[in-house]
């Protein structure tokens, strides 16, 4: 009983504090505080409750003196009320009464529409079953053009509801085709798949393109979604990053910076100097510049480095096929003076027989900072050209196969390559068999 009357009563309060004379001076801002103040601060903030809603909506059926506009105004914060208090039925009814309304500014309908289309995407996480929900680009025809802003929300919402729902339909794909297996006609599902994908990336096309003249804040959400949506449909760090640097967008650029790590950053810019001693028991240094012409995999581990151990054997193996295609690989260790003694015997197990570079300073190097290595194992391919081409998270396979095959993707090459080029460097010393693994360890000859 007390919940039914309290929006009555906290009229009636409201206007015990002077709002029941005609306000000329009263503004619906001036109200919603009186609301605010009023109410009990949980009755605000706790999620779902109503009070703010059921009081702003109690102050339309006073005479408060407000003129047409500011009734719809006030109109409108109370649908914004109610969506927060998760009410969808009361907070579409308020808004049509405003869009409808042909007194309504156009800064208003511009904020009601925006409401609209919280209020839809609210219903469809609400309903038992949302691909029910009708478009929300087409329950906002009626009320004409809204502007750029809401038929771009509108477009960003119908891509939400898809992007979604794209869990469920990757669940129903076929396993993909294993290496050198001929690729197969797209399945129904891979037909839909393809499909929502599409339709996906469309409507935060539209949304990108309806937005073009706002300021760069306004689409850094939308290309945030974007990425999100490509990464989902399998695209790889590279490709979303040269997306991104298309986009010619101060919106685009923001996002790659605040998203991308350095290494990520790094892709596409010449490789920095790499002039070391080896440290390997061969005598002599290798310089990056000499090699120029050929792709090179610049491995960067150290003994004491835990996680190396499991991918080293990976990486070792990998090395020999690679060199067989024409890719030269080189070990940096961030191995200390004090480490260093041990890199012989790491060298075997492993089964390393491509040169080993080092200064024996650990993290204390420049050289890590210059190549952006925040953590071993790291892989960075530098292509022919002398430009980075991958980072690690694109290069480091759970296989063997796997870890030429990224190599190899990379360098835009098969692995029926060409007669490779000349390696000018000598196999590491010494080139022991690798020891047998431990019970537990993975071990790949």
């Amino acid at each position: 009983m007390l919940r039914t009357m309290r929006p009555r009563l906290l009229s009636t309060a409201l206007l015990a504090l002077g709002l029941c004379c005609p306000l000329s001076a009263a503004t619906v801002d001036d109200l919603l505080q009186e609301v605010n103040q009023a109410l009990k601060p949980d009755e605000i903030s706790e999620p779902g409750n109503p009070a703010r809603a059921q009081a702003i909506t109690a102050l339309l059926g006073e005479n408060l003196g407000l003129s047409a506009a500011d009734l719809l105004e006030l109109r409108t914060a109370g649908a914004e009320a109610w969506i927060d208090a998760g009410r969808t039925v009361e907070a579409q009814a308020a808004l049509q009464t405003v869009l409808a309304s042909k007194d309504a500014p156009t800064s208003l309908k511009e904020r009601a529409g925006l409401a609209w289309v919280a209020v839809w995407q609210l219903s469809w996480k609400q309903a038992e079953k949302p691909e029910t929900v009708g478009s929300v680009l087409e329950s906002l025809a009626p009320f004409g053009d809204l502007g750029a802003a809401v038929r771009a929300r509108a477009h960003t919402a119908e891509a939400q509801r898809l992007q979604s729902g794209l869990a469920a339909l990757r669940k129903a794909l076929p396993p993909k085709p294993a290496e050198g297996e001929a690729e197969q006609a797209l399945t129904p599902a891979q037909e839909a798949y393809r499909e929502v994908v599409l339709t996906l990336f469309k409507h935060l096309d539209d949304a990108l393109t309806l937005l073009a003249d706002k300021p760069p804040a306004d689409r850094v959400p939308v290309y945030a979604l974007r990425v999100l949506a490509m990464e989902e449909a399998g695209a790889k760090a590279d490709a979303v990053q040269a997306w991104l640097n298309g986009r010619n967008d101060p919106a685009a650029n923001q996002l790659l910076d605040s998203a991308m790590t350095a290494s990520e950053k790094f892709v596409g810019q010449p490789a920095p100097k790499l002039k070391l001693k080896r440290v390997d028991g061969q005598e002599g240094e290798i310089d990056l510049a000499t090699l120029a012409g050929k792709p090179v995999l610049i491995d960067f581990f150290a003994t004491w480095c835990k996680p190396c151990e499991t991918v080293a054997p990976i990486i070792a193996s990998a090395a020999v096929k690679l060199k067989e295609q024409g890719v030269l690989t080189i070990g940096v260790t961030l191995d200390t003076k004090q480490t260093l003694p041990n890199l012989p015997a790491y060298i075997a197990k492993m089964g390393i027989t491509y040169p080993v570079l080092g200064e024996g300073l650990g993290w204390d190097s420049e050289i890590d900072d210059a190549w952006h290595v925040d953590g071993i194992p790291a892989l960075v391919l530098v292509g022919a050209d002398g430009k980075v081409l991958a980072v690690e998270q694109d290069l480091i396979g759970g296989t063997v196969e796997e870890t030429v095959a990224n190599v190899l993707n990379r360098l835009g090459q098969s692995a029926k390559a060409a007669d490779p080029a000349a390696d000018p460097t000598k196999p590491a010393d010494p080139a022991k068999p690798a020891a047998p693994a431990k019970p537990g360890e993975r071990f790949i000859p």
